[in-house]
């Protein structure tokens, strides 16, 4: 294995395994694996296509069963995009993980692009979305400012694209990291702010993103709260005293100041109700926050030792 912020060298396990997640997309996951496979028999080093198939309801299994040059993984029920991705993660075989969506939006010939950045010892290489803007829709563009304002908060790196789906890391640095990423679609979010929280080395590359074929599975309320909750997770985990200067920040700008306006007021008793309930909130929130960090440092501990899911 090849150690952080050191090019790819030859070993046993020399090469790249580029997964593809999917849940009904029958009509876009064979010409997402011919153009892989078109794309990654140039870059001259061992490769593999794995399909995760998250249970998908329509002819998807059946359309991929059809690309005999790719491994299968099929998911009996939907269990959501971050979790397919961490089950082709721990099937890979390979040095290298690259995703990529099969719903024809990310440009599956730039993956040279990132495979050369990948051999100057970058950690993670992504591709930025500089025209997505352009493309999203209206709710998806608020969506998309809210991340970026939170983040802007809770991490004190750039971050050009946290949520990119064509990527390429070394396979060591995100087993570290399963225990905290986001099993739904905020997988990629979760990954590129952890990454961060590692000071693993990262890097940005320029791409051209494309109106997706088919119906987008995002859910953005719950799916963005389930960030939020990941990011918190992290920034606990890699820097708690950020964490807890928010929460301290927190409570004096909502709890501390309100019950001295009330104060001021001869509000006395609703002064007192609201400092309480207040304090206790803020409490249970530390305290339901590091009984998480408790539980996710466990279960770091002995994720390599669970069973590897079945290939169909």
């Amino acid at each position: 294995m090849s150690a952080k912020g050191e090019a790819m060298s030859t070993t046993a396990n020399y090469g790249i395994s580029y997964i593809v997640p999917v849940y009904n997309e029958e009509f876009s996951i064979v010409d997402t694996v011919h153009r892989l496979h078109s794309v990654l028999g140039t870059l001259g080093i061992p490769y593999e296509v794995i399909i995760v198939n998250d249970g998908s309801q329509d002819k998807t299994k059946e359309r991929a069963k059809q690309c005999q040059d790719a491994v299968l993984i099929n998911h009996p029920i939907n269990i959501g995009y971050g979790n397919s991705l961490k089950s082709g993660i721990q099937n890979a075989q390979y040095d290298w993980i690259g995703i990529v969506d099969a719903d024809g939006s990310y440009p599956i010939e730039d993956i040279p692009k990132l495979v050369d950045e990948m051999k100057n010892g970058f950690d993670m290489v992504v591709g930025v979305r500089n025209n997505a803007g352009q493309i999203d829709r209206p709710v998806k563009k608020v969506f998309r400012w809210i991340y970026r304002t939170i983040l802007r908060l809770v991490v004190k790196d750039s971050i050009e694209d946290a949520n990119s789906g064509l990527r390429i890391f070394k396979r060591t640095m995100v087993l570290e990291l399963l225990p905290f990423l986001c099993g739904t679609f905020s997988f990629t979010t979760s990954l590129t702010i952890l990454a961060l929280g590692k000071h693993c080395f990262l890097k940005y590359i320029p791409i051209q993103y494309h109106p997706r074929k088919g119906d987008s599975k995002v859910r953005h309320i719950r799916d963005s709260m389930r960030t939020l909750q990941y990011i918190m997770q992290g920034v606990t985990f890699f820097n708690p005293i950020k964490f807890f200067a928010l929460l301290s920040f927190c409570m004096v700008v909502i709890v501390c100041i309100p019950a001295m306006v009330f104060a001021v007021f001869r509000m006395h008793t609703l002064s007192l109700y609201y400092m309480i309930f207040g304090t206790t909130g803020t409490i249970l929130i530390a305290m339901g926050v590091l009984g998480d960090i408790i539980r996710i440092s466990f279960t770091q501990m002995t994720h390599n030792n669970a069973p590897k899911r079945d290939l169909l």
